[in-house]
């Protein structure tokens, strides 16, 4: 099974809200009822130039849809799943779509900023396009974090018996806190810091 790598795209005030929809209808065993989602990222305004020149089936649909997903989107596949005009998020396989940050970038003609998160927290990121399309990012593994977070609570390792719903205590702090939430402050102070 394939790792999600979900990602929140933002930007300094210029609208995002670039997203190219369609209604369809869906029924998941309630009865039908109407929604309205992003269409396939291989068809929408801001990678039509990365679409150029690319021979394409029927369906607007790059003929070698593998090899163009990896090298325009930087992944797989990858969703786009709520956007406004402060965001963008969704999901990719196994590594961020930072191609498709610099080709939104370029489109929009304006910098953006994308932070993105292994569904295990294998590895999380944060990636930056400037209004040509060019990307950099930062990233930090899944075994720093959590030396970040051993050091926070005073251990060398997890104990046998750890629980990620148990309390811990931050030392020379004098806090007690949800492991979990203590991870994820750790994920989300790493992200500002960025």
């Amino acid at each position: 099974m394939a790792n999600h790598v979900y990602f929140t795209i933002t930007s300094e005030g210029r609208s995002l809200d670039v997203i190219k929809t369609q209604k369809s209808m869906r029924d998941y065993g309630t009865g039908p009822f109407e929604v309205e989602e992003a269409i396939e990222l291989c068809n929408q305004p801001f990678m039509f130039e990365a679409k150029r020149g690319e021979a394409v089936d029927s369906d607007g649909w790059p003929k070698d849809s593998y090899t163009w997903h990896c090298e325009k989107i930087g992944a797989k596949w990858c969703n786009i799943e709520g956007w406004n005009d402060d965001f963008i998020e969704g999901y990719s396989a196994w590594s961020p779509p930072i191609e498709m940050l610099g080709h939104l970038a370029k489109y929009i003609n304006t910098e953006l900023k994308m932070t993105y998160e292994d569904e295990f927290r294998n590895f999380i990121g944060v990636a930056w396009a400037d209004n040509e399309g060019l990307t950099s990012y930062e990233e930090i593994e899944g075994e720093d974090l959590m030396e970040l977070f051993l050091e926070k609570i005073g251990e060398d390792e997890l104990p046998e018996d750890f629980d990620w719903s148990d309390e811990v205590e931050i030392v020379d702090e004098n806090t007690v806190i949800g492991a979990h939430e203590l991870y994820d402050d750790i994920v989300y102070n790493w992200f500002e810091n960025q």
